[in-house]
């Protein structure tokens, strides 16, 4: 079988056993591999400049660590400079992988479109998840080689000293994982761009505030932390992890902060970026919101069980620290989801609605198709299940904290979740009203930023021009999300009650409003799919008249439906939205 026929009898493995189909898969690769990934490693082949490009690199590498080992080892012990090398190689290694990762990935999807080979590519008959398989193997072999090659200068720090065997390999090992989601990131881009050059800015003008962001957040500031919970850990240098997995003592705080956690924060991501670009390789008409939804399944209780993690590994002077970020950092990632799945149109198309039928497919499949709704409640139901868990949790963890903490907590997970169903709301809403998913989005983000900022300034306003009760004056500030610390902040000093009742009316205003919303949009939805499909209808009786004449010989020819009714349907349900009548 080729990747190009799909054939149905090789296509998936005959046993339903585990083992079977990973042999199976396995088999596949080894046999049958991908075959954009050929072409690419092929085209790479050809080109005299990669030779000369890993050359040089790893000439100048070679150069530049002999040369810092040469100072430092002069005045320095030699386990001293194994540390220096070894921190400065892949420091160094880090920003290569991240930078040119994006680059060469940005250059592959978005060179194809520019240079009109992009629909020989779908001619081909490859779905896009293979293709998006073989842009990807292709750009992470490219990156691969420059690793593979820098592989002999990463080894001499450990000829000095200071660092054992062990950690070089797990150094190494990370620095293919971050490829992976470097080269990730570069592919999304690049699968949404139509240019060459718009691709390859975008991608560098984002990964190098990203690059520098997590390298002084995950490297540098989480150096600290990880002296704190294992002493044997060096503080300040960046490049901790792998110096963690020798000399951390083996047990449950191991496994979560050095196991789980790391393979979630790199699994998760790249899973993501794969749906996405998937996605921008779909059809329109076709179900371009399955993969993201089941991403969605998976992410929503693991970054759960993440953000309850240090609920319960901190102090308990710390617990409340711990839950405000852990609800904050949930609020961020389904308020992200929300924007996410305004991308869906309002309903699935005629396509997508065949092929479930053909494929007798559940509610449970269904449901996770394309559809403002069906992304809405998807989205609510596991941002409001999410919340409620960590909330109870927190509450069982914080039994014996402080009564002023305890409250402080309740109040910080009550806004969040009052909120979220507003975001939620307002989102499904702006969609069903609006004509595509771009200025839903604008509006959305517009809507709430004029919520965040708005309040205050009125508060700051009052604050100057109100004598006596300066501070309660802030409580007009009361609809802004981050209005939350200033109830924390009552609480936490006994600064009267106004503040928290204010907050208090706030969240439930904020529930409320996204409620409505919510069954504003269903309304909506409904009305336009009724009458999308009554258009569809008209239209199926028109041409089936128009048969029947022509059997006849010729006879009268129903009149077209009136253009103005049909017009005015089709702008509300219009591609690139347009869930039905577009295939």
């Amino acid at each position: 079988m080729s990747a190009q026929t799909g054939a149905e009898s090789a296509s998936e493995p005959r046993s339903s056993r585990l083992v079977d189909r990973a042999r199976f898969r396995v088999d596949r690769l080894t046999n049958e591999p991908n075959p954009i990934w050929i072409r690419e490693l092929r085209q790479a082949a050809r080109l005299i400049r990669t030779p000369v490009i890993l050359t040089s690199a790893c000439v100048l590498m070679t150069l530049l660590i002999a040369s810092i080992g040469g100072l430092v080892s002069a005045e320095q012990s030699p386990a001293y400079t194994g540390v220096v090398l070894f921190q400065v190689f892949f420091s160094l290694a880090y920003f290569v992988v991240t930078v040119v990762g994006p680059a060469v990935a940005a250059n592959s999807i978005a060179s194809e479109r520019e240079g009109r080979t992009w629909e020989a590519v779908i001619l081909t008959g490859l779905s896009p998840g293979t293709i998006a398989r073989g842009k990807f193997l292709g750009a992470f072999t490219a990156i691969g080689m420059y690793v593979v090659m820098l592989a002999p200068v990463g080894a001499l720090p450990f000829l000095f000293g200071g660092v054992t065997a062990m950690e070089t390999i797990v150094a190494f090992a990370f620095l293919f994982l971050i490829a992976l989601l470097s080269v990730a990131f570069g592919l999304a881009i690049s699968s949404k761009m139509a240019s060459l050059r718009a691709a390859i800015v975008v991608t560098l003008l984002l990964i190098f505030p990203i690059t520098l962001i997590a390298f002084g957040l995950f490297g540098v500031a989480l150096s600290y932390a990880a002296h704190h919970a294992w002493p044997g850990i060096p503080e300040a240098q960046p490049i901790w992890l792998p110096v963690a997995y020798e000399r951390a003592p083996f047990d449950v705080t191991y496994v979560v902060f050095l196991l789980v956690l790391p393979v979630t924060a790199v699994v998760l991501p790249a899973w993501f970026l794969y749906e996405v670009t998937i996605a921008n390789l779909t059809s329109m008409t076709d179900d371009r919101s399955t993969g993201l939804k089941r991403w969605l399944l998976v992410a929503a209780p693991a970054l759960t069980i993440a953000a309850l993690v240090p609920v319960f590994a901190v102090s308990a002077s710390d617990r409340l620290v711990a839950v405000a970020t852990g609800v904050s950092a949930l609020l961020a990632f389904f308020s992200f989801c929300v924007f996410l799945f305004l991308g869906d149109p309002i309903g699935p198309s005629r396509r997508v609605t065949a092929a479930w039928d053909e494929a007798r497919a559940g509610a449970f499949t269904r449901f996770l198709g394309p559809g403002v709704m069906r992304s809405a409640v998807l989205t609510l139901v596991l941002g409001v299940g999410s919340l409620v868990v960590i909330g109870g949790a927190s509450a069982i963890a914080m039994r014996a904290s402080p009564s002023d903490d305890r409250l402080s907590a309740l109040v910080f997970f009550g806004y969040a979740l009052g909120f979220f169903i507003f975001l939620a709301g307002l989102g499904a809403f702006l969609r069903a009203r609006t004509s595509t998913s771009m200025v839903s989005r604008v509006l959305l983000f517009t809507i709430l930023f004029a919520i965040a900022a708005g309040p205050w300034i009125f508060a700051v306003i009052a604050g100057l021009v109100t004598e006596g009760t300066t501070h309660n004056a802030y409580a007009i500030a009361a609809p802004s999300p981050f209005y939350v610390f200033m109830m924390v902040d009552a609480i936490q000093h006994s600064r009267g009650e106004l503040l928290v009742i204010a907050g208090l009316v706030a969240i439930a205003l904020w529930a409320g409003l996204g409620l409505l919303f919510l069954f504003l949009a269903q309304k909506r939805c409904v009305k336009i799919i009724a009458a999308h499909e009554a258009m569809l209808a008209e239209t199926e009786r028109i041409l089936a008249a128009e048969d029947a004449a022509e059997a006849r010989g010729g006879a009268e020819v129903a009149a077209p439906p009136p253009v103005a009714a049909e017009a005015a349907v089709v702008a509300d349900f219009a591609p690139p939205d347009a869930p039905a009548g577009a295939s």
